[in-house]
């Protein structure tokens, strides 16, 4: 893995985590690779003692943007309010967890948090508390001395001794303008815009390559897509930056671009990975387009399919009845209710479909006929 892709993949390098790291990613780090990342995607790249970090902005939100290990508001709201915490806190200043509970709840005393109440004697809520605990322990926020989380989850009484690193401050970046009025990621994002360059063609050069490089598919959305024109008439130009910081390729369709990466490359949260739901999917994808080759599903003209709930649990059901074989145990015996659940939401986490709740209707997305998966001719299952 390139020194940039490593950039792009990770949050951060904190150097007391790995020094090693920390030392080899800024020994590696070209005046080209800075320049690209300035001009073309206009992000910051900071390196200081403590740590690298190249601050990632979406050219467009999406789901999967969030941190993956959190399921609920109030875990963002416990990162939030211990951020707060460390805040005031100096590098190598030590402080126990009894403290922190206590400082959340005097906090969240004197603020509205809408319909969410914390309460430490919940079981849920300590469940929750330990999950961020232990997500700011793995970022490097702090370095765990005496106790356990797992306890703490037991039982409030429960404390643990931790060290302050110092690089929480580093975490959260510099918005371009007041947020405290905002009430939606969407305030956020339209007021984030104005931080990119006030020409406009820099401006859409740099959302492009931003929505390229972090998101799995950029679709052509309407008939006179700006953004996916730009794609078009200048992929030459953009292919030749894939390949010099990626070595990959860019894919554009009539409704569709994305970049292809090659078989060595091998990327957290891209498809497909090693995850058994990958596999469940690739058959999936599969079988979409022997029903679309069949015309059981049918295509409209931007390349769309239309099914309605029933139609995609039969889907499902059907691929897991003629290709489960070379599943996992665990898919080979989920409930086809939960393997519903767990197919939709991945499939939606890549754009491969879209739900659409007014009419209770799944939208099969062009990338699923792009990306299909089948069995080796001399594949056995032990």
């Amino acid at each position: 893995m390139t020194t940039f892709e490593k950039l792009l993949e990770n949050y951060w390098f904190v150097k007391d985590k790995n020094e090693e790291e920390y030392n080899s990613v800024k020994q590696d780090i070209t005046e080209e690779m800075q320049s690209f990342i300035k001009n073309k995607l206009g992000y910051k790249l900071i390196v200081n003692p403590y740590l690298i970090k190249l601050e990632k902005v979406p050219g467009v939100p999406k789901s999967f943007m969030g941190i993956l290990e959190f399921e609920t508001k109030l875990e963002y709201m416990f990162l939030c309010l211990i951020l707060i915490y460390l805040e005031e806190k100096s590098r190598g200043e030590q402080f126990i967890l009894s403290g922190l509970v206590d400082y959340i709840q005097n906090l969240v005393a004197e603020i509205d948090l809408n319909e969410i109440k914390i309460d430490f004697t919940i079981y849920s809520q300590r469940k929750s508390m330990v999950k961020v605990l232990k997500f700011i322990k793995e970022m490097g926020f702090i370095k765990l001395y005496d106790g356990d989380e797992n306890k703490f989850a037991e039982s409030v009484e429960n404390d643990i001794l931790y060290e302050v690193t110092g690089v929480s401050k580093y975490f959260m970046r510099k918005f371009s303008s007041n947020i405290v009025n905002s009430s939606s990621y969407t305030d956020i994002y339209e007021s984030e815009q104005l931080g990119l360059e006030q020409d406009k063609g820099i401006e859409r050069r740099q959302r492009i390559y931003r929505r390229l490089f972090t998101e799995n598919v950029v679709y052509k959305e309407e008939i006179d897509d700006q953004d996916y024109n730009y794609i078009k008439n200048y992929r030459g130009a953009i292919q030749q930056d894939v390949d010099k910081m990626l070595e990959s390729t860019l894919e554009v369709h009539k409704n569709g671009a994305y970049i292809l990466l090659t078989e060595n490359k091998n990327f957290k949260n891209t498809f497909p990975s090693t995850k058994a739901i990958s596999d469940v999917v690739l058959f999936i994808n599969k079988q979409i387009k022997q029903n679309l080759d069949q015309n059981v599903f049918e295509k409209n003209k931007e390349d769309l399919i239309y099914i309605s709930n029933v139609q995609m649990s039969r889907l499902i059901k059907e691929v897991k009845e003629k290709y489960q074989r070379g599943f996992s145990k665990e898919y080979r015996e989920m409930e086809e209710e939960k393997l519903l659940k767990e197919v939709v939401n991945y499939m939606k986490e890549f754009d491969m479909i879209r739900e659409n709740q007014e009419t209770n209707e799944y939208i099969i997305m062009p990338m699923c006929f792009k990306i299909i998966g089948k069995y080796p001719k001399d594949f056995v299952v032990e």
